[in-house]
């Protein structure tokens, strides 16, 4: 279960970042959305940095998606602020 939420949060974060890039005059709604589920994504991958793996989960599977996940929420919180800063009409 840990597994389809991180990579759901992943998958998002990635459609939010293609979403602003392919149409960014309508980042008004989805710019909290996008917050929400950035900072989803930083408590999940507290969890899953704090928690070992099951017994039937592999490792390397594991820490890739730690890192990955850690990753993504990172560059989407960077983003967010920068969108802010830049741009706070957004809001």
């Amino acid at each position: 279960m840990r597994r389809v939420i991180s990579v759901l949060l992943i998958i998002m974060q990635l459609l939010f970042f293609i979403n602003y890039f392919i149409h960014a005059s309508i980042m008004q709604l989805n710019l909290y959305l996008w917050i929400f589920t950035a900072l989803f994504g930083v408590l999940i991958s507290i969890r899953l940095w704090r928690n070992a793996p099951h017994m039937y989960e592999s490792e390397a599977l594991y820490m890739a998606m730690r890192i990955s996940l850690s990753a993504v929420s990172a560059a989407s919180l960077i983003f967010i602020m920068v969108l802010i800063i830049s741009r706070p009409y957004l809001l």
